[in-house]
């Protein structure tokens, strides 16, 4: 049990480093003046929430959010802190690591060499994930956006506040999502046979 505890905070610590590594290397977009860029930070966390549960993917989230604001802050008010940085994050880890147990017992159950449904035995693993990272995106998303109403108006000009939040974030959150999506979809696997998680 004691190893286990270890093992899942050396995984943490790595997964947080290497989401700060990844953010550099990230890309922003013309629109995005105020802050958000299309990167693979989402990548580990995801990793880390899928292999040991919600509470170590919250924990790897909330530990990133903080970094990313002591590297490349944009402060405006405490509560815009909270809604840019640490928040969306936490509810991403512990959305994609709520879907954790659930993922483990489809992946781990061989499948049943007798069925024709071999193809469809397979897919539902890789669907629980694609539905574990859109939660978990989503409610980071919602975060973003109410940010972007509350705090960051002034740059809509004469828009729709709503509407240009809506549109700003997704400018850089969908992009990065689908390439989480599609590096989970190969790597999960990858990682469950090289190194299962007991």
């Amino acid at each position: 049990m004691q190893h286990q505890h270890i093992q899942t905070i050396v995984e943490t610590a790595l997964c947080v480093a290497l989401a700060v590594v990844l953010n550099f290397i990230a890309m922003r977009l013309p629109i995005n003046v105020a802050g958000g860029s299309i990167s693979m930070t989402m990548l580990p966390i995801a990793i880390l929430a899928l292999r040991r549960g919600c509470i170590a993917g919250g924990a790897a989230g909330t530990l990133f959010g903080l970094l990313d604001l002591l590297i490349e802050p944009f402060i405006l008010v405490p509560a815009q802190v909270l809604l840019d940085y640490p928040v969306p994050y936490l509810l991403f880890g512990m959305a994609v690591g709520g879907f954790s147990k659930l993922y483990k017992n489809l992946s781990i159950m061989p499948p049943d060499s007798t069925s024709t449904d071999q193809p469809r035995q397979l897919a539902i693993p890789a669907l629980l994930l694609v539905v574990s990272l859109l939660t978990g995106g989503a409610l980071r998303y919602v975060c973003h956006v109410f940010s972007g109403v509350l705090f960051f108006a002034e740059y809509a000009g004469g828009q729709n506040v709503w509407i240009y939040s809506l549109v700003y974030n997704v400018s850089y959150l969908g992009p990065s999502l689908l390439a989480s999506i599609l590096c989970v979809l190969i790597l999960m696997p990858i990682l469950d046979k090289a190194v299962p998680v007991r």
